[in-house]
């Protein structure tokens, strides 16, 4: 091989070799690296039953914390609406690792009573009641509560009482709320609007309330809803339910269309509406809630048309709003995200909070212990601990993910890295060669001199 042959088959042998050395350094850095990602993920894997029994002490203690507070106000709710009677009573226990709470009454020997089935309606509605107040303040949501008759098995004389409560838990909680009844007027706190049901369905139901009234307590920016306007809903033709903040009362003989007003609100929110929603003989139904800012939020229910339902958010002028880029005007059967996320009037835990259903008037009382503390510990910190929780175990995923794909991976390397085992000593030989290689070049071009010389003196 001449010299000039062996330089070059030197430097492609030192390319290449620059090659593979490129190649193995990217491996080994990405061995080292999943060493270390390994290595971490089982370290905190390592950790998990610690930090989970972290969590779960601070999530009891928040809850022992809330307990607590509820016990006190469930019992002084209970004592102002039925005097002599016993203090609510909140256990707090564990099913299956998550935390259970029973809801009792304490008895003077220290035993204690099932409220729902141990005791009468009205203990069952004035319990129910304090719970709905504490789920949605604690939720964080849309602060707004509709009560179908919850005071229907209260006594008479004793219905001031309730709404007393009512009125000062709207006032201290910033709650705006609507009960419907057929107790008497007089029978309310002064702080309520009382709104009359007159008419009948075959002709027409009105309503009679303090629409003046309502209207001047609202200042334009202030969360809550002003009005209610039910056209062709059922025994309505077209009438107008004013509501002010604080405590609002539809009230009226029975089997006049007080519970429509109900209905009307779980089909705007809960989307549970029907073609029997629409009066006889009329196309659609609507039911219009004023908002705030002057806006109105619109629903309607269109038998044999598609979409079947239709939400619509309108400003003043009439015009569909637009919130963060977001057309608020949607079509079908599920209750858009839009009217979840502006109004907050949303189920907690698949439990209808805000509007209760005349049917079923019993509050959280009747689920399983483990959905009681679930809606009573959505609280801000218990919010926290909970979303603790849930990083958690996501965290626990991840890190068995990494530890699984991980070692998968570093064997895949290893297996690789395994040709490169004596890239070194060839890199020294390639070396030796490109050494050898310039020795022979510069040796080739001292000959070619000293026979260009040779050729010059043979020619002299």
């Amino acid at each position: 091989m001449a010299p000039e042959e062996a330089a070059q088959a030197a430097e492609r042998l030192a390319r290449a070799l620059g090659l593979a050395e490129a190649r193995r350094a990217a491996l080994i850095e990405e061995r080292d690296a999943l060493i270390r990602s390994v290595a971490a993920a089982k370290g905190r894997l390592d950790l998990r039953d610690a930090i989970e029994a972290c969590l779960r002490d601070l999530q009891q203690e928040v809850h022992q914390r809330s307990l607590a507070r509820f016990e006190t106000l469930l019992s002084a709710l209970v004592q102002e609406v039925l005097p002599g009677e016993k203090p609510v009573s909140l256990d707090l226990t564990t099913e299956r690792g998550l935390p259970a709470l029973d809801i009792g009454l304490l008895r003077p020997d220290g035993g204690r009573e099932d409220v729902l089935e141990d005791n009468g309606g009205a203990m069952t509605n004035v319990v129910g009641t304090g719970l709905r107040l504490i789920a949605v303040v604690k939720a964080g949501i849309g602060r707004f509560i509709a009560l179908d008759e919850a005071d229907c098995w209260i006594a008479p004389d004793r219905v001031p009482a309730f709404y007393r409560v009512l009125e000062d838990g709207a006032a201290r909680l910033g709650l705006q709320c609507l009960a419907i009844s057929h107790h008497d007027v007089s029978g309310f706190g002064p702080a309520t609007q009382v709104s009359r049901i007159g008419g009948h369905p075959g002709s027409g139901v009105l309503v009679d309330g303090p629409a003046e009234a309502c209207a001047a307590a609202w200042s334009p920016g202030d969360p809550g809803f002003r009005f209610i306007r039910l056209v062709d809903v059922q025994g309505f033709a077209d009438a107008t339910l004013p509501l002010g903040p604080g405590v609002n009362a539809l009230v009226g003989p029975n089997n006049r269309g007080k519970s429509t007003v109900i209905r009307a609100l779980r089909a705007v929110f809960y989307g549970e509406a029907r073609d029997g929603l629409v009066r006889a003989g009329a196309a659609a139904a609507r039911i219009e809630i004023g908002v705030a800012g002057g806006r109105l939020l619109r629903f309607v229910r269109r038998p044999k048309r598609s979409p079947v339902n239709l939400w619509s958010l309108h400003e003043p002028d009439g015009s569909v709003a637009v919130e963060n880029g977001t057309h608020c005007e949607t079509g079908g059967r599920d209750v858009p995200d839009w009217v979840d996320r502006l109004f907050g009037i949303t189920r907690v835990e698949d439990l209808e909070v805000h509007v209760a259903h005349q049917k079923f008037p019993v509050f959280l009382l009747g689920e399983k212990a483990p959905k009681r503390s679930a809606v009573l510990s959505i609280g801000r910190e218990a919010g926290y601990v909970r979303d603790m929780q849930a990083l958690q175990r996501e965290r626990i995923a991840e890190d068995q993910r990494v530890v699984r794909e991980g070692e998968r991976r570093l064997a895949v390397l290893g297996e690789r890295l395994a040709p490169f085992a004596d890239l070194d000593a060839l890199a020294a030989a390639v070396a030796d060669l490109r050494r050898a290689a310039g020795t022979l070049a510069r040796g080739a071009g001292r000959l070619r001199a000293i026979e260009a010389r040779a050729l010059a003196l043979a020619t002299l």
